[in-house]
């Protein structure tokens, strides 16, 4: 089992020194998490924006959207993203600042835009569809921004929420 969430507080100005005060507002709230690409890591994640969303005191639906759209896009990477198999780590790491929340994913799975795939066509019947693509289309539409960028270790995914 991977080890537990990291995590640190600095204040909201981006020192990352000086004293913290016990306002909510005055700080940045940050956590890093690594799981294995393996399915039942989504748990760990659950529990991992459970415990950020309760310290940061995120509403209940910024959790669900938060959560929502990192277990759609980390079971995309579990499931495509190693082909060639074997233990993998993907890195997510959350900033909560007072008006927005900056999730950032990282894999060294095969490239994989979000970006670029096709949106499902909604107007069809379910029997119609063609399979998948509902979970990046809903990360993208919970998110404010969506980012993708292909770094030199593999992907990575930007979600940007404003509270």
């Amino acid at each position: 089992m991977m080890d537990k969430a990291e995590k640190t507080r600095t204040p909201a100005n981006g020192s990352g020194g000086g004293v913290m005060t016990d306002k909510e507002e005055d700080r940045t709230e940050e956590a890093v998490i690594r799981l294995d690409n393996r399915l039942d890591e989504l748990e760990r994640l659950h529990a991992f924006f459970e415990e950020i969303g309760v310290r940061s005191n995120w509403p209940d639906r910024l959790k669900f959207d938060m959560t929502l759209s990192c277990e759609e896009l980390l079971t995309n990477t579990i499931n495509y993203g190693f082909p060639q198999g074997g233990r993998h780590v993907i890195t997510l790491s959350v900033q909560s600042l007072p008006a927005i929340v900056e999730i950032r994913l990282e894999d060294e799975g095969v490239p994989f835009n979000p970006l670029e795939f096709k949106e499902p066509d909604l107007s069809l019947d379910l029997e119609e569809r063609t399979v998948g693509g509902l979970g990046i289309f809903f990360a993208k539409r919970l998110m404010n921004e969506f980012i993708y960028e292909r770094t030199d270790t593999g992907n990575l995914v930007i979600l940007r929420k404003t509270i």
